[in-house]
């Protein structure tokens, strides 16, 4: 993905100004209060220790920075609550193994969305991390959520 991106900057004449850098959510290279804002978007359910990357998270952040996160999520109200739950765990599976020869990344997919903390008791993980002003919008019905916080 990243050389994909690497190339549509070139192609876009935005090297100077963007770049790209692999780095560990655990322990970032950057020095403290480094960034205005910081995003993730349909990944942080699969950080290995979700307390330490959002610690890491604030301290990159400088006073009265930013962080968005967007994540997949289970909606809770009827009748998306069914019918997410039909869909994932009877049509997905299903065409998965039509389509795709990785039947195992579907359920993982599912099995990381239901599993991470979501809505209030994600807003306390942010709060405990040391994030201000923490909230929480459900998006297309509530199969995204997207979470707002200031440092």
């Amino acid at each position: 993905m990243m050389e994909i991106g690497r190339q549509k900057v070139e192609k876009a004449q935005l090297g100077s100004i963007v770049s790209f850098m692999k780095e560990d959510c655990m322990n970032l290279s950057f020095p403290n209060e480094r960034f205005d804002a910081v995003t993730a978007a349909f990944g942080i359910r699969n950080f290995k220790d979700l307390d330490k990357c959002l610690c890491e998270l604030h301290r990159v952040l400088r006073k009265g920075g930013h962080l968005s996160i967007v994540e997949l999520s289970a909606p809770k109200s009827f009748p998306m609550s069914i019918l997410f739950k039909i869909y994932s765990h009877s049509i997905l599976p299903l065409y998965a193994r039509l389509v795709s020869k990785d039947k195992g990344a579907y359920r993982y997919l599912i099995s990381t969305v239901e599993a991470f903390p979501q809505g209030e008791t994600m807003v306390e993980i942010l709060k405990k991390a040391g994030f201000e002003e923490v909230k929480f919008k459900r998006l297309t019905f509530g199969i995204c959520t997207m979470y707002l916080a200031t440092k």
